[in-house]
């Protein structure tokens, strides 16, 4: 069941190129950061994606997907 859009949190994930600007931003509604983060390595398409939850930096994906960091 999807939980009410009230306890969501609307999250952005920033696709880098690989001069490390941005290519694309996709917003992204979750529940917690770890659904974020899942849905965010879905929009990297060979790419390295940050997420953000407006200032505040969730994680950097690094190309390839993993290992990657959690601030």
């Amino acid at each position: 069941m999807n939980a009410p859009l009230a306890s969501r949190t609307v999250n952005r994930a920033y696709v880098l190129g690989p001069d490390g600007g941005i290519l694309r931003a996709h917003d992204l509604t979750c529940q917690s950061d770890e659904e974020a983060i899942r849905n965010a390595k879905e929009h990297a398409s060979g790419n390295a994606v940050e997420l953000w939850n407006r200032g505040r930096k969730i994680a950097l994906i690094p190309l390839g997907g993993s290992p990657f960091k959690v601030f």
